[in-house]
């Protein structure tokens, strides 16, 4: 839903109930279409898995997995926390501002890629190409243009371009996949990993020349300095936020770890793939819903007290209710299919589908206000929850895992979601005077540059 959608004070005198009624009804048609594609999204990726499973090998599956897993890791480690920094800036900033900004923040992205990529294939050659050099090659291409397409997106959404940030993702998450399964279906001989890589790689090549034109078509120039003064400046304001990312990721793997040493590949595997279809009701509200009015937050922040609680409230309405309908309908369509897999393991531990699927609906109401945390600038505190999560998260996995075996694993992701919950909803609600304070430090002539070229 576009960012700029909040009711418009000009509307017409003669008939005021009419713009809350089409207003209402643009959100909610903005919302589904952007479900839609991100369960299109899903969807395609869900074929090409099966697609590799059946015609390329569990073993190309496995390095298509990783890949993937690479996709999340490498913006974490490699965005230094300034993303969410940069983004909250944006909001609202004059154009030529945030152009300094952005290719602020993309000349980063481009240049750590640039000067650790050749490292690690130097690395690969030098052992011997455990990795065969030109998939080593694709993979680092492929991780360097997701990571230039998930900074573009955040960038974008942070400048209200939500329906265009969205079509991208759709079209850079979705179209490859189904391109590469037709393909493959057409010419037997392109069965292959490689073939598979290739048109991923193009198809992102494709959306990183789209996010260059659009630069161009603002900027009027694709050729802007690297300021690395800038980009120390940005740093300082953005490491508490990275201490977030990497907790996150720590937990996010940690706890897959702990679980496949304490219960084995089979009980891994179920509470995996349980897992896997409640994440798919965060994807679509959190990233699809949430995530997409990160500008309307941070605008509403710097308005006061009163904005924020109005856009707040209007939120948790709407995200309310597509997350009970969504997760309501996997609750009950789950245990249907669980019998069409053919695995008992499944339909034996079907009441813990359920356990994971409270904990998920708890992890988005965490995240949600994790949002709101971060409009507040509430960094530090956002980074001690994150930290304290990540502890009680490896904590409880293990000793209730160990107690209590899968059951006990579903409990601790419950137990921990539901923790980060109320710390996030008491942080971001138990003090008086929170955002108008957070107004204040937040004021649209706040300096982007460094002191020296300012």
């Amino acid at each position: 839903m576009p960012m700029a959608t909040e009711p418009e004070a000009s509307g017409s005198r003669l008939a005021p109930p009419a713009e809350p009624a089409r207003s209402l009804r643009y959100r909610l048609l903005s919302q589904t279409l952007l479900l839609a594609m991100r369960v299109a999204l899903a969807a395609s990726k869900a074929l090409l898995t099966l697609y590799t499973a059946r015609f390329l090998g569990l073993a190309d599956l496995g390095v298509y997995g990783l890949l993937i897993a690479g996709t999340t890791i490498v913006p974490a480690v490699a965005g230094f926390g300034m993303l969410d920094w940069i983004s909250r800036k944006l909001v609202d900033l004059p154009r030529h501002e945030a152009l300094d900004l952005i290719a602020a923040r993309m000349g980063l992205t481009l240049g750590v890629h640039l000067a650790v990529q050749p490292v690690l294939l130097a690395v690969d050659l030098w052992l011997g190409q455990p990795i065969p050099f030109h998939l080593a090659v694709l993979g680092g291409m492929i991780l360097l243009l997701e990571h230039i397409g998930s900074d573009g997106y955040d960038l974008m959404i942070a400048r209200r371009h939500v329906l265009l940030a969205q079509v991208m993702v759709f079209v850079r998450g979705a179209v490859w996949p189904l391109l590469a399964i037709g393909i493959g279906l057409v010419f037997p001989e392109a069965r292959t990993l490689t073939c598979m890589l290739i048109v991923w790689l193009l198809v992102l090549a494709a959306n990183a020349l789209v996010l260059l034109g659009l630069f161009y078509s603002r900027a009027g120039t694709v050729l802007v300095p690297f300021r690395i003064g800038l980009l120390l400046h940005f740093f300082r304001g953005s490491w508490i936020l990275y201490i977030r990312d990497l907790t996150n990721l720590v937990s996010l793997f940690g706890d897959r770890f702990i679980i496949s040493t304490l219960l084995g590949l089979e009980l891994t595997g179920v509470y995996t793939l349980f897992w896997s279809i409640a994440n798919v009701i965060h994807s679509l509200a959190f990233n699809g819903l949430l995530q997409a009015h990160v500008a309307s937050l941070f605008g509403a922040a710097r308005a006061g007290h009163a904005q924020l609680q109005s856009v707040k409230r209007r939120l948790q309405i709407e995200a309310s209710a597509w997350v009970m309908l969504l997760s309501g309908a996997a609750a009950v369509a789950t245990p249907l299919l669980l019998p069409l897999v053919d695995r008992p393991l499944l339909q034996e531990h079907v009441a813990v589908f359920w356990i994971i699927l409270f904990a998920m609906i708890m992890r988005i109401a965490s995240d949600g206000y994790g949002l709101v945390l971060l409009a507040l600038q509430r960094d530090r505190a956002i980074a001690i929850v994150a930290a304290a999560g990540a502890v009680s998260s490896a904590v409880l996995t293990a000793a209730l895992t160990f107690f209590l075996s899968l059951w006990g694993a579903a409990l601790a992701f419950a137990l921990t979601t539901s923790g980060t919950f109320i710390a996030r909803w008491w942080l971001a609600t138990g003090f008086d005077g929170a955002a108008s304070h957070a107004a204040a430090r937040m004021q649209p002539t706040e300096p982007v540059t460094t002191p020296a070229s300012s």
